[in-house]
């Protein structure tokens, strides 16, 4: 089993009809204070499966690295294979929420194993925020949601 794509959001679902919804797709936040804790976003995940894997269990392991590999957290799972049309890669989407905790500004990563093996890095830079300066004037910066 393959990752056709991985990304963070700040919400996604899967339809009736199989159709996967992103909103806010991001790669970057902010905050002002350390630790930083990003109280919800998602982990959105397209999985291809080959024919020869229809009925097969996969273990899935989802881990947050800092930019010294260090991990901050992990989370496992398996996945049953379901049977698709005959001789065909079958798509499986996956919504997966996270709550996070950041010790510091920096770059992070988020590694998708399947089996053990990597097959996807989901990168994220958290950002200090500046503070506003004391004579009222503040540099621009994108809008983000302060947590």
């Amino acid at each position: 089993m393959e990752v056709d794509f991985a990304l963070l959001a700040d919400a996604a679902n899967i339809s009736r009809e199989g159709k996967l919804n992103i909103l806010g797709s991001f790669d970057r936040i902010y905050g002002s204070k350390f630790p930083l804790t990003w109280p919800r976003m998602v982990l959105v995940t397209r999985f291809v499966a080959s024919a020869a894997e229809y009925g097969a269990e996969k273990t899935l392991e989802i881990v947050t690295l800092d930019a010294d590999g260090k991990r901050l957290g992990a989370a496992t799972g398996r996945m049953k294979v379901p049977a698709g049309q005959s001789g065909r890669q079958l798509k499986l989407n996956h919504v997966l929420p996270m709550t996070m905790t950041f010790p510091a500004p920096g770059q992070y990563s988020i590694e998708i194993l399947v089996n053990g093996e990597p097959k996807a890095t989901v990168p994220l830079e958290v950002v200090q925020r500046e503070e506003p300066k004391q004579d009222g004037a503040a540099e621009a910066e994108p809008p983000q949601a302060d947590v």
